[in-house]
């Protein structure tokens, strides 16, 4: 190779050095000048949070797709630990709840101290106060003000720089965050419903606020509020017991949850599925990327078995009477609750649900405290959880289990001269004298001689037995819950009473008193099952199911066979004549009972009762029955506490749910002049 090419090549080489480090400085300048802001900000701490998107609740109807309970926006103030300094946290939460205080809204704070000095305790001592101050770390006997110094001490709140009403302020959400587990995957719900003039403040002072923030979502919109509310329930936030419960289920310390009736047993159906977003923002609290990673699913909506028409019908119909004993009638004055259940009586569905006295919905949510204090415990539902003897409408199962086991017949006659003897040291009373009457007069006049002896031959065994399959002491089943009741048993008995069972007591329990127990929806399931010659139907309250918006059923619920009794030597059919000559009886108001079901199509099958209520020689009046007695198509069954007359409920329940109106007979001052009397 010659000099010169050697030459040649090094100044190649030399040149292609040369222009390898100027474009490396290049690029150096452009990393250090041009891009530096950029990979300097990168350089700068970042905070990330995943936000969770609570899914919209699905929606409640009635049997006529009218809608019952919803949904509506609303917007949450909320603090999210990633973004929250904790150094300056107290300093934020004072900021934020003055925000919320000068524009007139509330903010979650249970803490049981006044706002402002001097400070006073807002519950009385007792348990709730005591452990509050348990969680405050004072002892049992702290005044008002050691509480407050122990919140400042706790949260670290500097007495130095706030004031004694600040401390109280800030003490009271950061107690709160405590108890609804604040964390980087709990967020904390400031305020739950914000003016939109508040939402704007709280954005506009956005960098001087970190970690707080605010949410659109949406909250309970109880539409119907006097409306069967026992039924529909309500949502509220999930308790402490209920998280511990769920959190394994996916639910967070702000979450609202079903706390009673379709709210809460169709939980799972009308809840949804939350979804998530993920935010990043720099240090100065700016927004770098909001990126939703699981979309919200919104909950399925429920459709009810009831009419909201009927059902309001039915309530006045239940209250009017009560006015009409309270106002009008010669007995029954004090009667002061009561409940109606009225069954369909082909498939079990609830048709309708009323107890009185009864409370608004909207109320319960916003002041509960006011409803619990109102007088006859309105919130109780008396349809599903208040028991009561059911007194003679049992005479119906003592006699049917005696014509199917053939102890009695048709025409078997009753040897009753007011007194029951064969018993030597226990004779009960009859209230009249009914000597000759077969089974289906024993019905009508309701003779206890009769089923003294029916029940004392059948034996309690056999009664307990018998009972049990028309529901007596049994879970029905229904979605919204109950209570069993009870049917009278030696048992039951040696445990109330610490003695052993006499068998007068049996006599007792054959017509329907002693320690047996049952709901207006057990009367109401009786009566269905004496319509159906001896099948009993499940009782359900819900339709079906739909997705949100009511477009497509997702399933519908089909009527479910809960117990059958064999039918033998036409025992139903000898009964349903029985509740058939009650109805016929000439002892009403008007002495006769034709004015009462005048203009009716078919016979109405009923039995009444007059149950003693307590020692004290109180009573209650009871019914229960079907219509049409041929063809049912409604089942009942009604309990008057301390009232009378329940029998004439009737006609005004047949009208409600077979001609779809009622007409009450009110004079101008709205008092009930003829409760079984139509305009």
């Amino acid at each position: 190779m010659s000099n010169v090419s050697v030459i040649i090549r090094r100044i190649f080489l030399v040149l292609l050095i040369f222009v390898f480090l100027f474009l490396c400085i290049v690029r150096l300048i452009t990393l250090q000048i041009v891009e530096g802001v950029t990979y300097l900000a990168e350089t700068e701490e970042n905070y990330t949070a995943t936000q969770q998107m609570i899914a919209t609740r699905g929606q409640i109807f009635d049997s006529t797709g009218m809608v019952m309970s919803t949904n509506r926006a609303v917007y949450k103030v909320i603090l999210q630990k990633a973004f929250l300094p904790s150094k300056q946290q107290n300093d934020v939460i004072l900021k934020a709840v003055n925000v919320l205080k000068n524009n007139g809204e509330k903010w979650n704070d249970s803490v049981p101290i006044t706002y402002t000095e001097p400070f006073e305790f807002t519950i009385p001592d007792g348990d709730e106060l005591l452990e509050f101050r348990s969680k405050v770390i004072v002892n049992p006997a702290a005044t008002v003000e050691n509480c407050v110094s122990a919140l400042a001490k706790k949260y670290n709140i500097d007495t130095s720089k706030f004031t004694t009403e600040e401390i109280r302020l800030i003490g009271g959400v950061r107690y709160e965050m405590e108890k609804k587990d604040f964390s980087y995957e709990n967020r904390f719900t400031l305020a739950d419903d914000v003016s939109v003039d508040t939402v704007i403040r709280i954005k506009e002072l956005g960098v001087k606020l970190p970690g707080v923030d605010v949410a659109e979502e949406s909250a309970r919109d109880y539409v119907v509020t006097n409306v069967a509310p026992h039924v529909l329930g309500s949502v509220g936030y999930i308790s402490a017991e209920e998280y511990a419960a769920l959190k394994t289920d996916g639910y967070s310390y702000n979450d609202t949850i079903g706390k009673y009736g379709i709210e809460s047993a169709m939980e799972s159906v009308l809840r949804g599925t939350n979804g998530e977003r993920t935010i990043v923002r720099d240090s100065k609290g700016v927004a770098l990327s909001d990126t939703i990673t699981k979309e919200v699913v919104a909950g399925n909506s429920v459709k009810l078995t009831i009419n909201a028409k009927e059902q309001t019908m039915l309530q006045e119909i239940l209250a009017n009477h009560i006015n009409w004993l309270n106002n009008t009638a010669d007995r029954g004055q004090d009667c002061d609750a009561g409940a109606v259940v009225v069954l369909n009586a082909k498939t079990g569905a609830v048709l309708g649900m009323a107890t009185y006295p009864t409370y608004d919905l909207k109320q319960s949510v916003e002041d509960y405290a006011s409803v619990i204090a109102m007088e006859g415990s309105p919130m109780l539902n008396r349809c599903t959880n208040g028991v009561y003897r059911p007194g003679s409408a049992f005479k119906t199962i003592t006699a049917a289990d005696g014509l199917i086991n053939g102890y009695i017949d048709r025409s078997t006659r009753c040897i009753c001269t007011g007194k029951y003897t064969f018993y030597s040291d226990y004779q009960p009373k009859c209230t009249g004298y009914h000597y000759g009457y077969d089974v289906v007069n024993c019905l009508k006049w309701s003779c206890n001689i009769f089923f003294y002896d029916l029940g004392r031959r059948l034996g309690i065994d056999e009664l307990y037995d018998f009972a049990s399959r028309f529901g007596y002491g049994t879970d029905l089943g229904l979605e919204i819950g109950g209570l069993p009741g009870q049917m009278s048993n030696p048992e039951l008995y040696e445990k109330l009473r610490g003695e052993p069972w006499d068998d007068g007591n049996t006599l007792q329990a054959a017509i329907g008193q002693m320690d047996t127990l049952v709901t207006p929806l057990h009367l109401a399931v009786q009566a269905l099952t004496f319509a159906n010659d001896g099948v009993r139907y499940k009782p359900y309250v819900v339709d079906s199911v739909w997705d949100y918006d009511m477009n497509e059923m997702l399933y519908k619920t089909e009527p479910q066979i809960a117990a059958v009794i064999e039918d033998k030597n036409d025992a139903f059919a000898i009964v349903r004549e029985g509740m058939i000559a009650v109805s016929t009886l000439v002892n009403w108001p008007t002495s006769s009972a034709q004015w009462h079901f005048d203009g009716l199509a078919h016979p109405v099958a009923i039995k009444t009762g007059t149950p003693e209520a307590d020692s004290a020689g109180t009573y209650n009046s009871t019914v229960m029955g079907y219509y049409p007695a041929d063809d049912p198509q409604i089942a009942f069954g009604v309990v008057l506490e301390k009232g009378e007359y329940s029998r004439y409920m009737v006609r005004n329940i047949i009208d409600c749910y077979i001609d779809h109106r009622y007409e009450p007979d009110i004079d101008e001052n709205g008092i009930i002049l003829n409760p079984w009397k139509r305009r």
